[in-house]
């Protein structure tokens, strides 16, 4: 059974604290996660470019994948529901919606991040009113986790995410959820930061300070495997995407303008001094930059699911 964010902004519910079985570190960690990306949500979409470019690749896979359409192509039939999981603020739920592919289609759209949830569900109905569109009404808002996914089983008749399952410690137990939910023969694309993601800051900060750290995301190989383990149909790509900074400040600064500043470890993270920032940005200038300045890169792989028949 589905725990929906009700269409009134006055009834929003935090579920956060939900019935499924977790230990303390993991619930710790989770609402951690949850608080960042929720503080960053009005200022998300300004500072998003890279998440708004990979999610752009990773729909048009997904419009090929679960619809077989060609680039400029429209739909002509799709399943009920479709899943969106880390929907963040809606920007890309709303174009989801926007296919139009069935009158009678749905798109459930679902965040751990009650936060992201609340500015999307207002930031949608805003919009609807502005264009007097109609498609508020097909978008179902969720607050949910994608290693403990709040609907049923053959529920979904596609799947999509874009840059969120990496914050998941269970690569393994995300796609039994996924496998789960879906209903035979749905498919769906998983957008991923994986390994060799922001390579640039993390040697800079083992010769600055071995003990700091950065999230060290999982493999795509993890990732295609666990798909496989699950019992998924499953195609990988790989693709990097390179943000560019002035300095080091500023390129600290977006990430945390998106909430991915979030330590995925245990250990608890100092602040940076201005003597350690400086020796920061002096090797990463030297070690990285040039004239485009300061290179930050995004190692995403895209999966194609399909779910079995039977």
């Amino acid at each position: 059974m589905t725990k929906n964010i009700k269409t009134s902004a006055s009834s929003l519910v935090d579920i956060s604290d939900n019935t499924c079985v977790r230990t303390s570190k993991e619930l710790q960690l989770k609402r951690r996660i949850a608080s960042q990306f929720s503080r960053a949500a009005k200022r998300y979409d300004c500072a998003a470019q890279v998440q708004i470019d990979i999610a752009r690749d990773a729909l048009r896979l997904f419009k090929q994948q679960a619809y077989g359409l060609k680039e400029g192509g429209s739909a002509e039939k799709s399943s009920k529901y479709i899943l969106d999981i880390g929907c963040g603020t809606g920007r890309v739920t709303r174009q989801l919606a926007a296919l139009n592919i069935n009158s009678h289609q749905h798109i459930m759209a679902m965040d751990l991040a009650f936060g992201m949830l609340q500015y999307a569900q207002q930031t949608t109905t805003n919009k609807a009113a502005e264009q007097q569109a109609g498609k508020v009404q097909s978008i179902q808002w969720i607050q949910g986790d994608a290693e403990h996914i709040p609907i049923g089983d053959n529920t979904a008749g596609g799947v999509f995410s874009s840059m969120a399952l990496q914050w998941c410690n269970n690569s393994a137990l995300v796609c039994r959820e996924i496998n789960r939910v879906l209903a035979p023969n749905a498919q769906g694309v998983l957008a991923i930061m994986c390994t060799g993601s922001m390579h640039e800051l993390d040697a800079c900060w083992q010769h600055i300070d071995s003990e700091r750290q950065i999230n060290h995301f999982d493999s795509a190989e993890n990732w295609f495997n666990a798909a496989k383990a699950a019992g998924l149909q499953v195609e990988m790509l790989q693709k990097n995407f390179i943000t560019w900074h002035a300095n080091v400040r500023e390129l600290l600064g977006s990430m945390k303008q998106i909430g991915a500043n979030v330590v995925t470890s245990n250990t608890r993270q100092k602040t940076i001094g201005r003597q350690t920032l400086q020796y920061l940005e002096q090797y990463y200038q030297r070690e990285f930059g040039n004239t485009q300045g300061l290179p930050l890169t995004y190692s995403v792989c895209f999966l194609k699911l399909r779910k079995n028949a039977n």
